[in-house]
């Protein structure tokens, strides 16, 4: 270490210098003698209380990264601690507490501020799931932390999401929770309990719990018993005749739901996806007709071609990324094939067709086919 291009100030100076006169910054932390032990928590407490200017914090947080990577865990975990509250640190420092053992790495994971939602996300891509559950117990994250910890379909880390009341719940997240609540009927009874679940995941948990949570979901909500033993008729009915159907249109019922999901702003292509996903598909026909403002008529034209051609105008129409549009097309294979298996010619001509088009060439089409 060249303490020579250490801070300047005067306090940076005088803690530093005690380090350089002990001539163990990095030796303390390998001592595992009490006094050694305490010299090096004081200097550590006083580095990071400290004020510096921007180039000294820079000089600090590597003296304070090497210390980490050499000292014990325990160190470690007391720093850990120590930078979890506080929302003036580097944050490589906190990403190499993140990154550390789940017991290292559990105070700053649920607690500093100084991570933000693309740092937390890609710590939940890259560690395992004792990971996942420490960051679902956090007061603060953003929508697509808390969207993308209920799709790894951990049943601990969706219970701690759901017993997290400090957070408020996505739409996407509750049904994909409520739809795990199937194996994990444990999980139905803290999202009912949530102040931000709506009536559609209400009636979607309906259906398939145990009598004693029916019983708390007639007493709680102020819903229409009648509405929702209907919805749950018209979800079981589909699933249980949809393969067989030679049509697929939706009832009234299902266009209602589709056009409530608009008027809320909860009507996506991830909706769309998980939806056919779960083989409802006369609930898609009515989300995808209202989506991009088309009758039952047309949809049913476009989603019945072999080649994909009317799906790629509409998804590139309305901004639907290819990701997306590869997966409408695969999923509503059942549409078009009766369940036989995706073309490959059939699928390379549509996916070439979407890259050709132009979305304004596409929007002005269907606009010849809205319904005004």
């Amino acid at each position: 270490m060249d303490t020579g291009q250490l801070p300047e100030t005067a306090e940076a100076t005088s803690v530093l210098m005690q380090l350089k006169q002990a001539q163990q910054l990095y030796g303390l932390a390998r001592d595992k003698t009490p006094e050694s032990r305490a010299k090096l928590a004081g200097s550590i407490s006083k580095l990071l209380e400290m004020e510096v200017t921007p180039r000294e914090s820079e000089m600090v947080a590597d003296v304070l990264v090497e210390l980490m990577r050499k000292a014990e865990r325990d160190i470690r975990s007391a720093l850990s601690e120590q930078l979890a509250v506080m929302d003036c640190v580097p944050l490589r420092l906190v990403l190499q507490l993140a990154n550390d053992e789940i017991d290292i790495a559990h105070p700053v994971l649920k607690e500093s501020r100084v991570l933000g939602d693309m740092d937390l996300m890609y710590i939940i891509k890259a560690k395992s799931p004792e990971y996942w559950r420490v960051i679902a117990t956090r007061k603060q994250m953003g929508d697509r932390v808390i969207d993308m910890l209920a799709d790894m379909g951990d049943y601990e880390t969706s219970l701690r999401l759901v017993e997290n009341k400090d957070i408020r719940l996505t739409e996407h997240a509750c049904v994909t929770i409520s739809d795990m609540a199937q194996e994990h009927e444990d999980l139905a009874m803290p999202l009912l309990r949530r102040e931000d679940i709506s009536p559609e995941v209400v009636s979607r948990i309906y259906q398939y719990v145990g009598e004693e949570i029916k019983q708390f979901i007639v007493q709680n909500y102020e819903l229409d018993t009648q509405k929702i033993i209907e919805t749950v008729d018209h979800t079981v009915l589909e699933f249980r005749d949809g393969r067989e159907l030679a049509e697929y249109k939706p009832d009234d019922h299902m266009m209602k739901v589709a056009q409530t999901f608009k008027d809320k702003g909860k009507l996506d292509t991830k909706l769309m996806i998980a939806t056919l996903r779960r083989g409802q598909f006369r609930s898609f026909v009515a989300q995808f007709s209202v989506f991009c403002g088309l009758d039952l008529k047309t949809t049913a034209q476009i989603l019945m071609q072999s080649h994909g051609q009317g799906l790629a105008i509409a998804c590139r129409a309305y901004d639907i990324s290819k990701e997306d549009f590869v997966s409408m097309f695969l999923l509503t294979n059942q549409f078009r094939n009766h369940g036989r298996m995706v073309n490959t010619q059939e699928m390379s001509k549509a996916v070439s067709y979407f890259n050709r088009i132009d979305a304004a060439v596409a929007l002005k089409i269907i606009g010849n086919s809205v319904v005004h």
